[in-house]
């Protein structure tokens, strides 16, 4: 009798030893999905913000080569304008 008891407070206590990892480890789980999810949403946020930044970059860079161009012809104009002055016509 005193042999059954023993067995079944050992079956017990292990019963309850699994049943509370098991607990312990799905409440883990969960914190470790709620930092993947966090971290995947960083990652979105980060390539979102990168994207508008290389649009951006690339607006720039069109402007400038606009206005470089502007400033190239307004440059050949002023030098027409010096040679037409200088020479003798």
């Amino acid at each position: 009798m005193y042999n059954k008891k023993v067995i079944l407070g050992v079956a017990a206590g292990v019963a309850v030893l699994a049943i509370a990892g098991l607990l312990l480890a799905k409440k883990n789980k969960s914190k470790k999905q709620k930092l993947i999810d966090k971290t995947d949403n960083l990652a979105d946020s980060f390539k979102s913000k990168l994207h508008s930044l290389q649009r951006k970059a690339q607006k720039e860079i069109k402007h400038a080569a606009d206005r470089g161009e502007e400033f190239t012809n307004v440059a050949r104009d002023r030098a027409a304008d010096w040679i037409g002055k200088v020479s003798p016509s």
